[in-house]
């Protein structure tokens, strides 16, 4: 075998080496938008599973029934500080200085690969501040980085990548729910605390032992992000997805009227 046809061997077999991660993760794609159902039906076989589990176990329906009704209630407050930080985090992202930063930040990548990189990295960095912050911001990056066009950016891929600080990297940040509530004595059940006692963030979320768990979390995410992104030829961008664009920041805008 010539150098020349050994050469063009190897060039053949590289591509097909590096696109079987992003084979394999298309077809997980497919199989999900074919027969992944909609949220509402997990949401409705957890609550049957638990009221049926809960009348196995000598409850009346009438009782459970009652729970569910008072139980659902009780979320209110809960939901509206969800509903807050999604909407809050989403107008503050929408002003001019943060829109300013989105920008300059949707002009660094240069690849759409490195793309879906850059935003899985940023979006795992933001959740060890804030889980809110990494969801919203994120989320908009995506978008801006998508408006480019000197880039084909797997829109697929990267709203993914978007997600990874909520499945990565909030639990192992300041906004940990487990780490926040144990250090709180006021937070611990009080037949639990006599038990575990208060525990700090320098017994959890600060130890070495956190930080190598998050340098080990990243570097899997970004080998992950990187191979299971297709080629460019492969990529589907937001437009052929169908999904709009359209600019909707803020814009600075001078009073019309005394009481502006």
């Amino acid at each position: 075998m010539t150098n020349a046809t050994h050469d063009q061997t190897v060039s053949l077999r590289k591509p097909v080496a590096d696109n079987i991660m992003a084979r394999f993760s298309q077809a997980l794609v497919v199989f999900a938008e074919r027969w992944f159902p909609d949220a509402y039906v997990f949401v409705l076989i957890a609550v049957i599973a638990v009221a049926a589990g809960a009348i196995l176990h000598g409850g009346s329906p009438l009782a459970v029934s009652r729970a569910f009704g008072d139980g659902f209630w009780n979320l209110i407050p809960f939901t509206m500080q969800m509903a807050l930080v999604a909407i809050g985090g989403y107008v503050v992202a929408m002003s001019p200085p943060v829109a300013a930063v989105l920008a300059r930040l949707a002009s660094v990548p240069k690849t759409g690969r490195g793309a879906v990189v850059f935003v899985g990295m940023l979006s795992i960095f933001l959740s060890l501040l804030n889980w809110g912050l990494s969801l919203i911001f994120s989320g908009l990056l995506v978008r801006e980085i998508a408006r480019r066009t000197d880039i084909r950016l797997d829109y697929r891929a990267a709203g993914a990548a978007g997600y990874l600080g909520l499945g990565c990297g909030f639990t192992l940040g300041i906004t940990s729910s487990a780490a926040q509530l144990q250090a709180n004595a006021g937070s611990i059940p009080a037949s639990l605390l006599p038990i575990t006692g208060v525990i700090g963030f320098s017994e959890t979320i600060l130890t070495w032992q956190n930080m190598v768990t998050v340098a080990m979390v990243s570097v899997v995410s970004a080998a992950i992000c990187y191979f299971t992104t297709p080629a460019p030829e492969q990529a589907k961008t937001a437009e052929d997805l169908g999904v709009a664009l359209g600019d909707d920041r803020i814009e600075a805008r001078k009073p019309a009227r005394p009481g502006d």
